[in-house]
């Protein structure tokens, strides 16, 4: 892996839930940490579901290779938050490549 790839950073986030005052839970995604990473487009699409445009994308990171990340996270890079839906450890190449799809909320 080359460190010169490594121009993007981007935010984990995970999820602690919690109760309110009345006893119901929620979920509160809290920043676990942040990393440098390589991005590429893989791909996206534009859908309309009950009158609304629903805009799509899949992107792989590629990180250094670590073991922090979960499949239950979440990654926040340049304002949107995306869904984790593989995680790939390669140590011969020392890498983490994550793939992961756009959240529309």
């Amino acid at each position: 892996m080359q460190a010169g790839l490594l121009k993007d950073k981007i935010t984990f986030l995970k999820n602690e839930p919690t109760r309110d005052t009345y006893g119901g839970s929620f979920d509160n995604w809290v920043e676990a940490f942040e990393k440098r990473v390589y991005i590429r487009f893989n791909s996206g699409s534009r859908k309309e579901v009950n009158s609304e445009v629903i805009n799509t994308e899949v992107l792989t990171f590629m990180i250094r290779y670590t073991k922090e990340v979960q499949e239950k996270m979440r990654i926040v890079y340049e304002g949107r938050k995306y869904k984790i839906s593989m995680i790939n450890r390669d140590r011969i190449q020392q890498a983490t490549i994550i793939q992961a799809e756009s959240i529309n909320e």
